[in-house]
């Protein structure tokens, strides 16, 4: 999951530098991710029909006839978004008796998608948050722990929602292939999940693992911070109750969100279909195998909405308009960070 890479700030901040082979390591990892990165975009260019002159002028008409009032309805749903997040990890600070305003943290969320912007990983911008929440709040577990359980939150309502949303458009949709990846990916979430909240299984994974598997020590260490992470909230349970229903507003606004920007480009898309096929996009853009995300968003766009009869023109020129949309609010970020330099750096 790409979640683990916010669980390797937990233990400490100011991790010492990698020696040579480590650093190797993740050079080869940078050039794997670069190469699916073209990739993806070749796919979407090849589905997209832009090899062609009649898949240009496709793109280009739908592009000409934009609705720019679901544009704007689509930008304020980004901007909510962002809000119910930062509420969400506003809730979780508090069960550990920290103070930090809805304001403060929503501009440390705007702040994480500036760096989201040039940073080769999507979790980037969860590592830029701990950070700026320290310095401010002066706990760096706790801000590590919240960031973490924030996300992890939203996986499992995430893999809850793809296994209803599967089950409850059985009947309109009839997509195998879709329906039974959504459900082994969200059955693999919902069993990591398990293992962390289950103090027993851990132990057992390791006798069972460890002698078989050189990297079993590695995934039971991150399974371990995690676990940590997710106990450290084990006498704050109406505040967990209370992240999970701010978790289910959240994907609801983003199943709105899509909805309303696909709705800028073409009167035809239903609610219902977008019901079944925003939990497969977070799903597909969540997996950590491009950098930033380049070219993953758009070749989940254009692999999903053909599933519902969309065609490629509009799958493309939506996951454009979402690209622009996370520039344009990691440029936000950046002014904000700006103007929080020039202030002086006030305290939270």
């Amino acid at each position: 999951m790409p979640i683990k890479s916010t669980c390797a700030v937990l233990p400490r901040l100011n991790a010492a530098v990698p020696p040579p082979p480590a650093r190797n390591k993740k050079r080869l990892f940078f050039l794997l991710k670069f190469a699916v990165s073209l990739l993806l975009l070749l796919y979407v260019i090849w589905t997209a029909g832009l090899h062609s002159g009649a898949g240009r002028s496709s793109l280009l008409d739908t592009l000409r006839h934009v609705d720019w009032l679901y544009c704007s309805l689509s930008l304020l749903c980004g901007v909510l978004m962002t809000v119910i997040s930062s509420w969400k990890w506003q809730v979780l600070l508090r069960c550990k008796g920290i103070q930090v305003s809805l304001s403060r943290l929503t501009a440390i969320y705007f702040i994480g998608r500036f760096f989201n912007l040039f940073l080769p990983t999507s979790m980037g911008g969860d590592v830029v948050r701990i950070w700026e929440l320290s310095r401010h709040a002066g706990e760096k577990y706790e801000a590590a722990a919240s960031v973490l359980v924030e996300r992890l939150s939203g996986m499992v309502m995430l893999a809850l929602l793809s296994a209803a949303a599967v089950l409850l458009e059985l009947r309109h949709h009839n997509l195998p292939a879709l329906n039974a990846s959504l459900l082994f990916i969200a059955a693999v979430t919902l069993l990591a999940f398990w293992l962390i909240i289950d103090r027993r299984l851990l132990p057992l994974l390791s006798r069972l693992l460890a002698p078989r598997w050189a990297g079993a020590e590695k995934l039971l260490a991150q399974l371990s911070r995690m676990q940590q992470a997710v106990f450290s909230y084990k006498d704050s349970p109406a505040g967990l109750l209370l992240v999970f229903a701010i978790s289910l507003l959240f994907y609801f606004t983003a199943v709105v969100n899509v909805w309303v920007s696909a709705l800028a480009f073409s009167a035809e898309v239903s609610f219902s279909a977008m019901l079944l096929a925003v939990p497969a996009l977070m799903l597909i853009m969540n997996l950590p195998v491009s950098i930033g995300g380049i070219g993953l968003m758009e070749a989940a766009y254009a692999l999903i909405f053909p599933l519902f009869g969309f065609s490629p023109a509009l799958a493309l020129s939506t996951a454009l308009l979402m690209r622009l949309k996370t520039i344009l609010y990691g440029i936000a970020g950046g002014f904000v960070h700006l103007a929080r330099l020039r202030a002086g750096e006030p305290q939270a």
